[in-house]
Parts: structure tokens; C-alpha cells; sequence
């Protein structure tokens, strides 16, 4: 892996990471407008039905028809006809009007007492505080035939406060804002507002939504958690494949070298065969070649079955039949004169999905294990094929020493050595090697049981409907 691409998954870990942090700081941001919005409306809606009750047809509190009547009234008729709306007359002309009003409406209000009451009738919390609030006052010019407003305040403005000590007010903690028209002396309405909420609403819709939060939270710190550890864990196991390759290569060319000269020098004594001294030098050189060529394919061996778990398959299709007689019959070259090699090829021949090398590994192993455990004289394995409806199996049977039952498990593991190895040379890697092979291309090893000498093996190559084609 190059640094540019190890560059960039730190990048991509930190976008993903804000992205996702995002998304739910904005659900969780909207699901507090939904709270916010709908938190008490059933509470809301109870105060504004028992107020309409309480109040019936007077206006804002019971008694506040005459305080408009001796207040407010008198002032209209001059206001709208003499002081044109929005000049400087008119705003002072507003002012010495509304502020007497206003106080008088403060003075004689008995809204404390109405909210109480139904707080208790209503048995709602006790910690509930409310503002009732004058929002405008207008008069209907018959002239313009609109309504023209000569007093207003914004619900902010504690000008308008009539009653109530909430500071905090909107459209979501309003009960209601509305309008009261009369036609004596001159067509007026008024306009008022009741609030009625918490003082710390924000604060316990924060602590309702706490769960939500907090597991939220929870989520990221563990999503974070877990990807650092793994890309940490990532990273590591990237050096030490980097490492154990590095180390590898390093021991295939430092092993390499030695053997190469010894076996080297050993043909070069072996070639000095001339006198009697020299016969015997002979001898030697053939001894030190037979262990250098033991050593070597020991070595190759196991760096093969390591090398195994950093190469990764090369799979192409090739014509089954046509590539297995191939195999075998570089076999037989190798091991002319060790063991005899017997091959019923198939009827037509098919294409199969698999590494190439990966093939002929297996297939070298389980000749080389056929010659290694057989004590026979006439020594033979033999390849045949079976076909089921869904798979091309190709059995292998020999007349070697065969493996006990109660070894069958475990001769597939690394470095295990059976019983009837005895004194014989190996690592105990071969049949490892084939299973790890057979893993990486999907296939499947079964070894059956039988009484008599010798081993059958039965290697499962896929499905046949999806991996083979047939070739007429």
C-alpha cells in the first residue's frame, strides 16, 4: 500500500465522522423544534376553554367592559377624526390615551386569580406562569372602508403587559391572540394576547430529550471508538505484513544463496570421481547434495505455505480436462520412477474457474504424500472424476499406509505429524498446504473412511451450473 493511500483514509474517517455528527446534531435539532413546538398543547388547549368560560362575553377579565368604556371610549372619536395615524400627534395622542388605560386595566385585573382557578380546576402544574398582553388597538375609517391602527406593541414590549410575570413568549407557548370588535361610539377592536408556559421550558424539554441525547452521544463516542480502534488495529497489521513480507523475501535470498553454493560444490566433487580418494570425496559430495536438495525443499516448503497467506488467487478459466492432464503428466517427469500415476480423464472436457498454481500445488502435495507414507513396492495413485448435478469432484486413491480414524481430524493442521511417520522426512505441512489452497479457491476436501490400506480423497470443485461449461 502506497502513502497516498494510506493518506486517505484518515480523511475519509474524519468526513464520514463529521458527516454523521451532523445528521444527528440535525435530528436531534429538529425533534427539539417538534418537542418545543408540541410541548403542553394539551395543557394549552384546557387554559383556553376554561378562560372562555370564565370570562363569557366581557373583555379580557370579568369588569373590564367598563374600563373600556370609561377609559378608552372617550378617547376614540377624537383620535381617528382629528389626529391623522402615523404622525407625531398622533403617537403622543396614543400615548396620553393608552397609558391611563392600561394602567387602569393593571389596577382592576383580576387575571391572578382567574389563572389560578384554573390551574386547580383544570389540576394542572402548579409551576405554570402566563402574560396576558395588548397587542393593538384599531378603528374602522367608513371613508377608506379599512381598519386603521391607531396603538400596537410587540409581544416583547412591556408597555402591552397587562397581567403576568412570563418573560419568555412565541407562537409556541401562546394559548390564543384575539380580537374583540364594538361599535359604540365608533367601530373599534382590540387585540390581546395569553401566554402561559414555564419559566425554564427550555430546560425541561432539554431534560425530556436527555435519553435521546445521551444515547446519541453514546453512539458517536462508540462509532469512533470503534473505528479508530480499527483502523489502528488496521495500520498495525499492515506493518507487520509489510514486516513479515520484508523478512520473508530477506530469508528466501539469504537461505537461496547457501544452498546454491553448497549444492553447487557438491557437484563439483561429485564430477572429481576419478581415483580411489577421490571416489570417496565422491561419495561425500553425493551425501551433502541429497541433504542440501532435503533442506532446500524443506525451506521452500514452509516459505511457500506462509507465502501463501499474502498471495492472493489468480483466477481465470481454463478447460479443466485439458489443464489436469497437463499437471499430471509434469508429475510424472518428477516421479517417473517412485510411483505410477493413473488418470481417467473426463468423457468432455469443461471450463473451470481456479488459480492455475494453486492446482498444481495440491496436486504435487498429494502425489508427494502418496510416495512418502507407502511401503509398497509398486507404488500408485490414481485420479478419476465424479460428476453429480452440482458439482465435478475428482477423487484420489492410493495404496499407501492410509491414516487412522482418529487422526483424520487433525491432518489437516500445520505441522502435524501422524503416528505413521515415524522417522519419515517432513514438516507436516502438506496436507495443510492443500487445505489452504482448496479455502482460497471455495473448494472442499472429504477423505473417506475405509478399513483397508491406503487413502481416498474427494476434492468438491464448485458448482457446476455456475462455475463449469461444459465443452462438446
Amino acid at each position: 500500500m502506497n502513502s497516498a493511500n494510506r493518506n486517505i483514509y484518515p480523511w475519509a474517517f474524519g468526513m464520514s465522522f463529521l458527516i454523521l455528527t451532523l445528521l444527528i446534531g440535525f435530528l436531534i435539532f429538529n425533534t427539539y423544534k417538534l418537542e418545543d413546538r408540541n410541548y403542553q398543547i394539551g395543557q394549552l388547549g384546557q387554559i383556553q376553554n376554561a378562560y372562555g368560560a370564565a370570562v363569557m362575553d366581557d373583555k379580557i377579565f370579568p369588569g373590564g367592559n367598563t374600563i373600556f368604556q370609561t377609559s378608552l371610549v372617550p378617547c376614540l372619536s377624537l383620535w381617528s377624526s382629528k389626529v391623522p395615524a402615523g404622525t407625531f400627534d398622533s403617537a403622543k395622542f396614543a400615548q396620553q390615551c393608552m397609558e391611563p388605560f392600561l394602567k387602569h386595566l393593571r389596577q382592576e385585573q383580576s387575571l391572578d386569580s382567574i389563572f389560578q382557578q384554573i390551574i386547580q380546576q383544570q389540576q394542572l402544574d402548579k409551576d405554570l406562569v402566563y402574560l396576558f398582553h395588548f397587542d393593538k388597538l384599531e378603528v374602522y375609517d367608513s371613508t377608506a372602508k379599512v381598519w386603521k391602527v391607531l396603538y400596537e406593541t410587540v409581544r416583547d414590549n412591556p408597555a402591552g403587559a397587562i397581567a403576568g410575570r412570563l418573560e419568555n413568549t412565541g407562537v409556541n407557548n401562546r394559548v390564543f391572540e384575539l380580537s374583540v370588535s364594538d361599535k359604540s361610539p365608533s367601530p373599534y377592536r382590540f387585540t390581546y394576547s395569553l401566554y402561559v408556559d414555564y419559566e425554564n421550558r427550555g430546560w425541561r424539554i432539554a431534560q425530556q430529550m436527555a435519553p435521546v441525547f445521551l444515547l446519541s452521544l453514546t453512539c458517536i463516542a462508540v462509532i469512533v471508538l470503534l473505528s479508530y480502534r480499527t483502523y489502528s488495529n488496521w495500520i498495525s497489521q499492515r506493518k507487520l505484513a509489510d514486516l513479515k513480507t520484508s523478512f520473508l523475501n530477506h530469508m528466501r535470498h539469504e537461505f537461496n544463496t547457501p544452498l546454491t553454493t553448497i549444492l553447487i560444490s557438491a557437484h563439483s566433487l561429485i564430477d572429481r570421481e576419478t581415483g580411489k580418494d577421490d571416489k570417496e570425496v565422491a561419495q561425500i559430495g553425493r551425501i551433502v547434495e541429497r541433504q542440501a536438495k532435503r533442506l532446500k525443499a524443506y525451506f521452500e516448503q514452509v516459505m511457500g505455505s506462509v507465502a501463501l497467506q499474502e498471495r492472493q488467487p489468480k483466477i481465470v478459466q481454463l478447460p479443466l480436462n485439458g489443464l489436469t492432464e497437463q499437471l499430471l503428466d509434469e508429475l510424472r517427469l518428477r516421479y517417473h520412477d517412485e510411483i505410477e500415476l493413473r488418470y481417467e480423464a473426463l468423457m468432455s472436457d469443461i471450463e473451470m474457474k481456479l488459480d492455475e498454481d494453486y492446482y498444481f500445488s495440491i496436486l504435487d502435495n498429494l502425489v508427494s504424500n502418496a510416495i512418502k507414507f507407502n511401503d509398497s513396492n509398486e507404488k500408485y495413485i490414481r485420479f478419476t472424476w465424479q460428476f453429480t448435478e452440482d458439482q465435478y469432484c475428482l477423487k484420489i486413491a492410493d495404496n499407501g499406509s492410509g491414516i487412522s480414524p482418529d487422526e483424520r481430524a487433525k491432518v489437516f493442521t500445520a505441522f502435524y505429524r501422524g503416528r505413521l511417520s515415524g522417522n519419515k522426512p517432513g514438516l507436516g505441512l502438506g496436507l495443510y498446504y492443500i487445505k489452504s489452497c482448496l479455502d482460497r479457491l471455495g473448494w472442499a476436501i472429504h477423505m473417506e473412511e475405509r478399513a483397508s490400506a491406503g487413502t481416498i480423497f474427494y476434492i468438491y470443485m464448485g458448482n457446476a451450473a455456475s462455475n463449469g461449461k461444459r465443452q462438446d
